[in-house]
């Protein structure tokens, strides 16, 4: 009788590895929700000015695409991989408006800086062509009384020209006044991300998601100020804190934002102006250890986009 050189063990074993590669071959190596938000981080990541206005969002973006490309490799449920996906690509997306506005900042103030120039400028002109004119009509006695008059029209068109541009100037400096005075009032304060409004979770019952009385008064002035300034938009974010499982806190914190936004159309806003975004745990503002830390990590963020 001939003999197997391998015993049964050794036979069971080796159907074990097979098994496990057969499983590690079959998870998969692409997906296409990964794959866009890799394309979209790798665009911001790569603009100088999306690096410099918004820091932050990119490394919220970078680590949450790596946690969707370590769920990827170790093959766990796909809904995990789209999940961290969508949030590396909103957070990607979000730098670069970012971006996107301080190149447009960068313009206006070039452009601004230009304008002064060229008015500083016309007006030097026009005042040295009027002294000159002036001496030239006192050395000029013959000078028919029908020019000078011409001169004097001029120099007073360009008197006039002075104090229109100036009432704009401060027509402008007007508006940033209101606008500055507007922000202070609802407490708006300011971050790295722009003028961000937070509404406490003292504002929505324990594990609810309808807002209660108290945020309303808070809402219409909001809603006032949007009205005010139909240039800007709104991004409100949701969180929460650490109490509780990741799933339930992303419903919970995403309803929340959704509440908000919906009491901001119900007062006649374009719900195309505001976005939504629930964060669940992510980004705590204090320690999730302490009940006081606790408070303050559940809440809505209003991020008011600069003009």
């Amino acid at each position: 009788m001939i003999h197997s050189r391998f015993s049964r063990p050794s036979l069971a074993l080796a159907t074990v590895a097979a098994a496990v590669l057969a499983g590690c071959a079959s998870a998969p190596t692409s997906n296409a929700a990964l794959d866009e938000a890799r394309a979209i981080y790798s665009r911001a990541s790569g603009d100088a000015d999306t690096a410099r206005s918004a820091p932050l969002e990119l490394r919220s973006a970078q680590v949450a695409l790596q946690q969707a490309e370590s769920e990827l490799k170790a093959g766990n449920d796909i809904s995990a991989v789209e999940h961290y996906a969508y949030l590396a690509r909103q957070k990607s997306a979000t730098a670069l408006q970012a971006g996107e506005i301080a190149r447009a900042e960068k313009a206006v103030g070039s452009a601004s800086a230009q304008r002064d120039q060229i008015l500083m400028s016309a007006r030097v002109r026009d005042a040295e062509k009027s002294a000159a004119e002036a001496q030239k009509a006192r050395e000029q006695a013959g000078k028919s009384r029908e020019q000078a008059e011409k001169d004097r029209q001029m120099a007073e068109q360009s008197r006039k020209l002075a104090e229109q541009q100036l009432s704009v100037a401060e027509a402008a400096k007007a508006k940033v006044t209101k606008l500055q005075n507007e922000l202070a009032e609802l407490q708006a304060k300011q971050t790295d991300r722009g003028m961000v409004l937070t509404l406490g979770d003292v504002l929505f019952d324990t594990g609810r998601a309808e807002l209660k009385a108290g945020a309303f008064s808070t809402i219409d002035r909001l809603a006032v100020f949007m009205r005010e300034n139909p240039e800007r938009t709104l991004a409100i974010e949701g969180y929460t804190d650490s109490v509780g499982s990741d799933a339930f806190n992303l419903n919970l914190s995403q309803r929340r934002a959704e509440s908000v936004r919906e009491a901001l159309v119900g007062r006649g806003l374009d719900g195309a102006r505001i976005s939504t975004q629930g964060l669940g745990k992510a980004n705590p503002v204090a320690s999730n250890d302490t009940a006081a830390g606790r408070q303050r990590n559940r809440r809505v963020e209003i991020v008011i986009s600069k003009s």
